[in-house]
This record gives C-alpha cells, structure tokens and sequence, in this order.
C-alpha cells in the first residue's frame, strides 16, 4: 500500500487516536498562523509541534512492538515503528486547513480560465491536494522523529546514571554548574543590552556577541537542567525533579511567543519567541537550582 493510503487508513487505527486528536488540535493554531499568507503559504509549526508531541507519547521502549523505527538504540530496546507512523498519522489529520485553502485556490483559479484550462487545473487538484497533504505528514514525521530521540536520549542518561560507579556519592552530577552559569550571565546580558540599549561603536559591538554567546548558552543550559535532573531523579536521595516541566514549559513559552508575535504581524516571531524562551527559562532554571539546593544541597 503506498505511503499516503497507508496513514490515512491509520487515521481509524485505535492505536494511533492520541496521534488524531494531536493533529486535529494543530488546526486551529495552523489557521491562525497561516491566516494572513494562505493560500500562497500555509505554516506546519503547529504540525510540526504536535509531531513532536506524538514522538514523546509514541517513543517508549518497553512497548511491546515486533517493528523497528529508524531511531532505534542497539543497546536500548527496540523502539516501535509506531512513533515515525503516528507522526505521519499527526500530519495528516492536522492538513486538513492546507486541503481546503488549495480545494478554494483551484476552484477560484479554475473559474478564471476558459473551458479547457479549468478542465486541466481540476484533473491537478488530486495531485496538489495530495502534494499537500504529503508536505504536512512530512513535518508530523519530522516533529515525531525528534520527540523519538529526546525520550531515546532520556533513557540513554537513566541508563547511564544507574551504572556509574560513584552514583551513591552526595552530589553525582556536575552539569548544574552550567545551570547556574546561565542564571547569572542571562540577566547582565538583557540588562545590558536592554537595558542600556546600545546604538553605535563597541558597546553595540559587545551586545551582538554577548546575544550570539547567550543564545547557546541558553541551549546548553536547558540540555544540561535535563541531564542533572535526570541524574537526581534516578539516584536522588529526596528528590525526584520533573525534568519534562522544568525544560518544556521554556519551550511552551517559545510557542507562545512565537504565536502571538506571527499573529501582531512582529517582524521576527522567531527572535520574539527566543527571548521568551530565555526569559522562560531563567525563571525555571531559579526554581530548580532551589529546589536542588534545598534537597542536594548543592549549588
């Protein structure tokens, strides 16, 4: 069965409903970030989100599932090929805005051309709609393959944490170290650069490289929270911090933003949407370097 025919039957598969209702739940965020530039330009970030929703809720190891999906770890279990299908599965369900603006860009074109032209642009619609179609399950696909690996990369450190040697030592972990790092150096980087605002010379200078030092930074700090809370949540005497909500709700903010920017018609929703992540993730880094020093007892 070919590739497309084969998701749209998963779409009354019982396996893949989470996949569905995580597509369908896209639309109205596709709609709103495509409104001004449809049909000419239809956005998959929303599709491409809830891929990567799909890639966290299809992507576990202990599933009892004979087919191995391409991400499969050689040493971590077999992963089943239902986390790349229901990201395909996502897309597909979430396409439903990109078919109907193409249905009514080919009907309007179609409507201004002679007999035979109209003829011809109706025989393509199957084929653009199916082109459409296939470009949002690809981004489904795409979002489901990175939630894949970030639960791959999760049971990688759990794995990793329980075979250390030292791991009944007080402090096992030293990536809050960079946790800490960012929670000083983000506030005298946006004070700085907000705050004093800059215009000319070397200060303006200085501000653009601290910004192209802050960003990594901040990518590191959220992989570093991930890698030290995981570490505690296997091996920590008290604690068990829920790395899921000390790094996602940074990347939520991101989202947010991110809308809400494209939606006011802001000239760069994407730099928008990483301040807020940076912003985002201060506040989340603050409450678990709290919480860690209140429990670990370090930093």
């Amino acid at each position: 069965m070919p590739p497309l025919r084969n998701a749209i039957a998963d779409l009354t598969d019982e396996r893949f409903r989470a996949a569905v209702i995580l597509g369908l739940a896209s639309i109205p965020f596709t709609v709103a970030l495509s409104w001004r530039s449809a049909p000419g330009s239809v956005s998959g970030t929303a599709v491409l989100v809830a891929g990567l929703l799909v890639g966290f809720r299809y992507g576990d190891r202990s599933a009892e599932n004979g087919d191995v999906g391409p991400l499969e770890a050689y040493r971590y279990g077999k992963r089943p090929a239902a986390s790349h299908r229901a990201g395909v599965v996502a897309g597909v369900a979430g396409s439903a805005p990109a078919v109907l603006w193409a249905i009514t860009d080919v009907l309007a074109l179609a409507g201004s051309l002679s007999a035979w032209g109209a003829a011809i642009v109706l025989l393509l619609l199957p084929v653009i709609v199916a082109i459409g179609v296939g470009v949002f399950a690809l981004s489904g696909a795409i979002g489901a393959y990175v939630g894949d690996w970030v639960v791959t990369r999760s049971d990688r450190a759990r794995d990793r944490v329980r075979s250390r040697a030292n791991a009944d030592s007080d402090d096992p972990s030293g990536w809050w170290r960079w946790v800490a790092a960012y929670c000083v150096l983000a506030p005298a980087v946006l004070l700085y650069v907000f705050g004093l605002r800059p215009d000319s010379g070397a200060r303006l200078l200085l501000a653009i490289l601290a910004l192209f030092v802050l960003v990594p930074l901040a990518v590191i700090a959220a992989v570093a929270l991930f890698e030290d809370a995981v570490t505690l949540g296997e091996i920590g005497p008290e604690w068990t911090p829920n790395y899921w909500a000390y790094v996602g709700a940074p990347l939520g903010v991101y989202a947010l933003v991110y809308l809400v920017a494209t939606l006011t018609e802001s000239v760069n929703p994407s730099g928008d949407g990483m301040y807020g992540f940076i912003i985002a993730l201060w506040f989340s880094a603050l409450v678990y370097l709290s919480g860690r020093h209140r429990y670990v007892g370090t930093p």
